[in-house]
C-alpha cells in the first residue's frame, strides 16, 4: 500500500471512530439525557415569587383595567382634590365666535364694509338695550342695517337652534369684552328670558323691526324686568321714591 492510500483511508476510520465513541456515550446510562433531570427547587420557588408579585403589582396599579381609572402618565406635584374653578365664559365665548362668527365679523371684530356690521365699538353691542341684541342673535337678521353711521346690506342667521342659553351668554359677553369693547357680561338667564319672550317669531329681523323693540337691559338687570330699579324702597313713602320717567330709548 503507498503512502497516498495510506492518507486516504485515515479519515474514515476516524469518523469511524468518533461514532462509536458518540453511541457509547448515548447509550451510556451513567450520562443523562437531555430533559431527563429535575427541575431546581429554588428555579420554582423564584418562579412562584415572580408570579405572585406581577399579580400583587397589576391589583395595585392596573385601576381594574379601566379607562376611566388607569392612566399611565405620571403626575407630578400635589394633586388638586378640591372644588373646580368654573370655565371663564370669556375664553369659551371666544372659542365659539372663532368657530362659527369670525368669517363675518373678522378676528378684528371689524366686520366687512357694506356687508357685515363691526362688533367693536358697535351701539348695538354696547348699548343699554341689550334685548336687541340678544334678539338679533336667538333669530337673526336680514336686509339694510346702520351702525355706527355705516350702512350695511346682508344677512345673519338665526343660532337659537344651535347654542343653548349658556353658550349665547358667552358669545355676547365675550363681544362685548374684546376689541376695545367694555360692557357688563351677559348672563345666561338674560339669554334664556329673551328665548322665552320670542318663542313664537319664525322668521328673521329686520332692522327697523329691531330697533322698535322696547329697549331693556336685560344684561345688566341679570333677566329682570328694568321697572325694579323705580319700585320704592321698603319703608319707603311713594313720593320721596318717585323718579322722572327715564326716556325711551330710541
Amino acid at each position: 500500500m503507498s503512502s497516498h492510500e495510506e492518507h486516504s483511508e485515515t479519515p474514515e476510520l476516524n469518523d469511524t471512530a468518533t461514532r462509536r465513541v458518540g453511541e457509547t456515550a448515548i447509550n451510556d446510562p451513567a450520562v443523562p439525557a437531555a430533559g431527563d433531570g429535575p427541575v431546581p427547587r429554588w428555579l420554582i420557588g423564584l418562579m412562584l415569587v415572580c408570579l405572585f408579585w406581577s399579580g400583587a403589582y397589576l391589583f395595585s396599579y392596573s385601576g381594574g383595567f379601566s379607562a376611566d381609572v388607569f392612566d399611565y402618565l405620571p403626575k407630578f406635584g400635589p394633586l388638586n382634590s378640591g372644588p373646580q374653578a368654573a370655565p371663564d365664559p370669556k375664553v369659551i365665548g371666544k372659542a365659539l365666535f372663532s368657530a362659527n362668527c369670525v368669517t363675518c365679523h373678522q378676528a378684528t371684530g371689524q366686520g366687512l364694509p357694506g356687508q357685515y356690521p363691526p362688533l367693536a365699538g358697535s351701539e348695538i353691542v354696547l348699548g343699554d338695550a341689550s334685548n336687541r341684541m340678544i334678539a338679533i342673535v336667538l333669530k337673526g337678521l336680514q336686509g339694510p342695517a346702520t351702525v355706527k353711521g355705516q350702512n350695511f346690506n346682508n344677512s345673519m342667521q338665526a343660532w337659537e337652534g344651535q347654542y343653548t342659553d349658556a353658550q349665547l351668554a358667552a358669545i355676547l359677553t365675550y363681544v362685548r369684552s374684546d376689541w376695545g369693547n367694555n360692557a357688563p357680561p351677559v348672563p345666561p338667564e338674560a339669554v334664556k328670558q329673551m328665548r322665552e319672550e320670542l318663542k313664537d317669531r319664525k322668521e328673521q329681523w329686520t332692522f327697523a323691526e329691531v330697533m322698535k323693540l322696547p329697549g331693556k337691559d336685560v344684561a345688566k338687570a341679570g333677566g329682570s324686568e328694568p321697572q325694579a330699579a323705580n319700585k320704592p324702597a321698603p319703608g319707603a313713602s311713594p313720593a320721596a321714591s318717585a323718579s322722572p320717567a327715564a326716556p325711551q330709548q330710541k
